[in-house]
């Protein structure tokens, strides 16, 4: 394994990266801009459903505020895999870039088990959001603020 993660800081993408003056800071901002596309508009709705308020409706947010945390998702992904190209050796045995990663993917899986489940239709659809969707709220709100914070981290360590 460590074979590849040297084989890909050795590729021509990843010294390309780390030699321009622009690249590296470029794909930088623009996780960052997706970054921000993402929570932002994940805390406005999760904060939204556990207020259990009428107003905004669900549905209205839920229009608005999906579609880019999906675009802000894509594009935090594409500039990640491209700063990890930069400096796969930095980042593959880093403990905090290992937990930022495990609870992306546990933010991720609750997306998906909350969006296929008949609560989140009922949220959507009625205004009313129920116990099981408030607590999807309280996890998703969780766990996309402490892969955040140990992304900022990682550039400490």
């Amino acid at each position: 394994m460590v074979v590849f993660f040297e084989w890909l800081q050795g590729s021509a993408l990843s010294v390309g990266l780390r030699a321009s003056s622009w690249a590296y800071p470029l794909v930088n901002l623009l996780h960052i801009l997706g970054i921000a596309m993402l929570v932002g508009a994940i805390l406005i709705l999760d904060w939204r459903l556990l207020r259990q308020r009428k107003q905004p409706e669900v549905s209205v947010l839920a229009a608005v505020l999906l579609p880019s945390a999906r675009v802000g998702f894509a594009l935090a992904v594409t500039a990640g895999l491209l700063l990890f190209i930069a400096r796969p050796l930095d980042y593959v045995f880093n403990p905090l870039f290992q937990f930022k990663l495990g609870f992306i993917a546990l933010a991720l899986l609750n997306i998906v088990l909350l969006h296929r489940s008949e609560s989140w239709g009922n949220a959507v659809s009625h205004n009313r959001p129920d116990g099981r969707v408030r607590l999807a709220c309280g996890v998703s709100l969780v766990c996309w603020l402490v892969a955040l914070a140990l992304g900022r981290l990682i550039g400490y360590r």
